[in-house]
């Protein structure tokens, strides 16, 4: 079962308690029975928060057993429904860390008998749900228990944006989570998700509901306002000479926030590795380099990487090898995706690392350890499982081996309609231009998948290719000239040079 954040159930915990403490200090006078009840209820109190900290400390056999006792207790029934609620829903996640799903799902229904508005049982039951693949139900649960929270609901990034691509096909759902999100102030790990705002922002306005010039205000990063400035729809919303909406000036306040971001919370977090991406973007190549210097240099001397923080390291890793292929320091760039292989979280499965490290190889005509890179993948997205499927049309073809270089444009025909970037891809790398040229209009009259292709048309700053890009960037470029594809682009949007690197 998904469990919420240990500063979820501990806040839920400690705010009932003080609701609670707060109304028994205002009641005024007492009798004897009343105060022998209120020692009584402060007896509990404090039992359920030691259970608490013994869960959260890792003493879940403990924790376990204490629950047991304490959930059963008849002084449970006169504490107040938010203590109560809290008791059940912590019950459940010690039932869960312990293996008893059946358990956990049993005291998390209590909880939300207990108090129906308890938000984070409610997240928690929905994201158990849409785990198991019962996505309307829990999706529904979600949307409720991000309405009511208290602030910003705590929901990790990486489960909200595999949720949004799991949507995509019932923009209504897709429009509440994302609005509701909004609405709470939510963002990744302090960090602004001005993508998913992106996202919200065009359904808002293909919808007819909510408002695309309040959601506008929250997106001040370079590729996010590229992307609107591109597309026709925003033109009534965004005035293109207001340096509020210039790319290049969005790229310098983005990296300022960042760097004041990242001064109020040091560390290897997401502040930095959201600092380290706005680096590339606007070309401070030397800069990500000289930042995750001391880093590599820590990384090199490690089997794996440190506990949670292996995410954010391998990700800092993974873009100083970027900045180093950009700068031409291309063996040093693969030192770096290795590196990335090597420290993402053990408790993560580090695919998207393998599949950059085997593009890198692939780009440098190095098929064999491209294979090697991408070999034995699993638990891959239907976007992971596109790349790997690109990787290994490549390297096919580079070893010459036509039955691979099959196999790989049959898993990619099945791409076409969830990433048809990655399916283009192959067409051209097999010079179907035709074709490529159709899916890319075909993209642009999708008005969910327009914003993307638009962003991907733009003129932006590239490092000279690396070997075995250098004939398919000619195609990319043929491709954006054709006359079909540009009276397409003009229909829907506009393309533009940024003195930006692009994604």
């Amino acid at each position: 079962m998904t469990r919420p954040s240990h500063r979820a159930l501990l806040l839920a915990l400690g705010l009932a308690c003080a609701t609670f403490d707060l109304a028994a200090s205002a009641a005024g006078s007492r009798d004897d029975a009343q105060e022998r009840a209120l020692r009584q209820d402060d007896d509990l109190k404090q039992d359920l928060n030691a259970a608490a900290e013994q869960a959260i400390s890792g003493d879940t056999l403990g924790a376990a057993i204490a629950y047991e006792r304490l959930l059963a207790d008849p002084r449970m029934d006169h504490v107040e429904l938010r203590v109560r609620s809290a008791a059940w829903l912590m019950g459940a996640h010690v039932a869960s860390r312990q293996g008893d799903e059946a358990l956990a799902l049993r005291r998390l229904d209590t909880a939300l008998q207990v108090d129906p508005r308890n938000a984070a049982a409610r997240l928690t039951l929905g994201q158990h749900q849409i785990f198991r693949d019962q996505l309307d139900t829990g999706v529904d649960h979600l949307i409720q228990g991000i309405a009511d929270s208290d602030g910003a609901p705590e929901l990790e990034a990486p489960f909200v944006w595999q949720l949004d691509k799991r949507l995509g096909a019932t923009p209504n759902k897709r429009l509440a989570v994302l609005q509701g999100l909004f609405d709470k102030g939510w963002t990744a790990d302090g960090v602004e998700p001005v993508e998913l705002w992106v996202i919200l922002a065009t359904l808002q306005v293909e919808t007819g509901k909510g408002d695309p010039a309040a959601t506008l205000e929250r997106i001040d990063a370079p590729h996010a306002l590229i992307s609107l400035r591109s597309d026709k729809r925003f033109d009534r919303y965004l005035k293109r000479d207001d340096p509020r909406f210039d790319p290049v000036a969005a790229s310098r306040r983005h990296i300022d926030a960042l760097r004041l971001e990242s001064i109020l919370s040091p560390g290897i977090n997401q502040p930095a590795v959201s600092l380290s991406h706005a680096l590339l973007v606007a070309g401070d190549l030397d800069d990500v380099v000289g930042m995750t210097q001391p880093l590599a240099e820590i990384a090199s001397q490690l089997e794996d990487g440190p506990g949670g923080e292996g995410r954010h390291v391998a990700w800092m890793l993974d873009h100083r090898a970027i900045a180093l292929r950009r700068l031409g320091r291309l063996d040093e760039a693969v030192g770096a995706r290795l590196l990335a292989v090597r420290m993402a979280d053990a408790h993560k499965d580090p695919v998207s690392h393998r599949l950059n490290l085997g593009a890198l190889y692939v780009g440098l005509h190095r098929p064999a350890l491209a294979r090697q890179a991408i070999d034995a993948l699993d638990h891959l997205s239907s976007y992971g499982d596109g790349v790997r499927q690109l990787i290994a049309l490549q390297a096919a073809l580079q070893l010459n081996d036509p039955n691979a270089a099959t196999q790989a444009r049959e898993a990619l025909q099945i791409q076409r309609e969830a990433n048809p970037a990655l399916f283009r891809e192959g067409l051209l790398i097999d010079q179907h231009m035709d074709e490529a040229a159709a899916s890319l209009i075909a993209q642009l009259h999708d008005p969910m998948q327009r914003g993307d292709a638009l962003l991907h048309l733009q003129r932006f700053r590239h490092p000279d290719p690396l070997p075995a890009e250098v004939e398919l960037e000619a195609r990319y470029d043929q491709l954006r000239a054709r006359a079909d594809v540009q009276a397409a682009v003009r229909e829907v949007g506009r393309i533009e040079d940024y003195p930006l690197f692009g994604q």
